[in-house]
């Protein structure tokens, strides 16, 4: 039976050994060694299936982490949109980048 490519985990960005992997249960912190971040990779951008929702998490954090079912469960997490559903894609990063539920926030009013 052949995979199809929108079940698969992307373990990819600031990696030595980028992972594509069928597994999207159980503990991310022996996948992440086993990508090998680079030095001073210390953030990881979480992306949901849909491409609209992603959290930028503490790879700290990620590696004490686990995917339940496709949805990312981070103990002790600060907030609960770290609980992205759906995950399809971990893109390891040099320093936190834009969550998307800051990137969809209005303007400020002048």
């Amino acid at each position: 039976m052949t995979e199809r490519s929108e079940d698969l985990l992307m373990i990819a960005g600031a990696v030595r050994r980028p992972l594509e992997l069928v597994q999207r249960s159980g503990p991310l912190g022996p996948l992440l060694r086993l990508a090998d971040p680079e030095p001073g990779a210390d953030h990881a951008t979480v992306h949901a299936r849909d491409g609209l929702f992603r959290a930028s998490v503490p790879l700290a954090a990620l590696t004490a982490a686990s995917l339940e079912g496709g949805r990312l469960r981070v103990p002790g997490a600060p907030t609960r949109c770290w609980e992205v559903k759906d995950v399809v894609r971990i893109e390891l990063t040099h320093g936190p980048r834009p969550d998307s539920v800051e990137a969809r926030r209005p303007p400020a009013a002048d």
